[in-house]
């Protein structure tokens, strides 16, 4: 009994314990993959295409990263906020100046802009156009006072009306804008869209700076338009640097009414004499143009000259004349030389200015 017992027991622990015998992992394997394959339509039936498999999740995972970054990039480029479109650039009709440069980085487009250092003027067209008085100091210059306050001459010399910086006197109110720019009076026949072209100015600016909420404008309406500036000829008359002695000599005749020096009758004398010697050299007073040469009974030998702005002068009583007509001259350049031709008591330059056909005091106009 106890032997069977034993050999009972002895067959249990092998049944228990006894490994089962191997079999070959493809059938074993199959079937559970195919249970597998109804759960998932990545799984494949075998294990040999385990390697296709890796393969192509890899290929699948790099695509949609790849859509992934392009969605991003486009998306960046439509909800960026500091793209720039092209529909909100505004180009003045005049880009002759860094004014249309101003009008970009107030329209945002870009942060900085290159000008010239006497260029250099803050353009607030965000600002309302407004003054202040200052009462000119000894020693002032409108220059001087134009940099106190960081803006162009050409501001205060336009908005006070000034026509000889010379005439500048201590004690003198002064009107000062807030921003660069000079007035303008509306005309019959004019528009923001024809003021705006003409000078180069964004009708935008010239709205906000005269707080104007239509571009509807009537003539005799005084307007401010930022940014704008005077003409150099202007600038030149003003500062007394437009005009420059013909030459050094002594002044025996002024401009006006005087006594003729033949006949004793009073005459208008609308030019200026300066005495020299014979032979000295005569200069254009101003750049510009040889209009006529000829000779006179009484002007003897003389040079007119054309200039910019409507201005002519005229040298007259010369010895020798140096240009032909239709010649290009520059400031003291030689035209002539000292003469004592026509109607004429001795050597001497008669030097006289015109503004459109109109005979102007040269001493108004002549630099120091």
């Amino acid at each position: 009994m106890m032997n069977e017992l034993i050999r009972n027991q002895h067959i249990n622990h092998r049944r228990r314990f006894a490994p089962l015998p191997l079999k070959s992992p493809r059938f074993r394997l199959a079937p559970a993959i195919q249970n597998l394959n109804r759960l998932s339509r990545f799984s494949k039936p075998t294990m040999v295409h385990s390697e296709k498999i890796h393969k192509g999740g890899w290929n699948i995972l790099f695509s949609l990263l790849f859509i992934t970054v392009v969605v991003l990039f486009i998306a960046g480029l439509v909800f960026s906020p500091w793209q720039v479109r092209s529909d909100q650039i505004v180009f003045p009709a005049d880009q002759s100046n860094e004014v249309y440069l101003k009008s970009y980085i107030k329209q945002g487009l870009c942060e900085t802009s290159y000008m010239n250092e006497e260029e250099s003027i803050p353009l607030a067209l965000t600002e309302q156009f407004a003054w202040q008085i200052y009462r000119v100091r000894s020693g002032d210059t409108l220059l001087g006072i134009a940099k106190r306050f960081n803006l162009s001459i050409d501001a205060i010399i336009a908005l006070n009306g000034i026509t000889n910086a010379r005439s500048l006197k201590s004690g003198t109110q002064l009107k000062i804008p807030n921003m660069d720019g000079i007035p303008y009076m509306v005309k019959k026949g004019d528009s923001l869209l024809k003021i705006s072209k003409s000078w180069g100015i964004p009708i935008e600016a010239i709205l906000d700076a005269n707080d104007l909420t239509s571009d509807i404008i009537n003539p005799g309406t005084q307007l401010f338009l930022p940014g704008a500036r005077l003409s150099s000829i202007e600038i030149k008359r003003v500062m007394g640097n437009l005009f420059v002695y013909p030459l050094k000599g002594r002044l025996t005749s002024t401009y006006g009414w005087r006594n003729d020096p033949f006949t004793g009758v009073r005459r208008f004398h609308a030019a200026i004499d300066l005495a020299q010697n014979v032979g000295v050299p005569v200069g254009a007073s101003m750049d510009g143009k040889v209009l006529y040469t000829g000779f006179n009974a009484v002007y003897g030998n003389y040079v007119i000259l054309s200039h910019e702005g409507g201005y002519q002068t005229m040298y007259a009583h010369l010895d020798s004349i140096l240009v032909k007509k239709s010649d290009r001259v520059v400031q003291k350049q030689r035209i002539g030389t000292v003469g004592n031709t026509g109607y004429s008591t001795g050597p001497h330059l008669h030097f006289a200015i015109f503004k459109n056909g109109r005979a102007m005091n040269p001493l108004e106009l002549l630099g120091k």
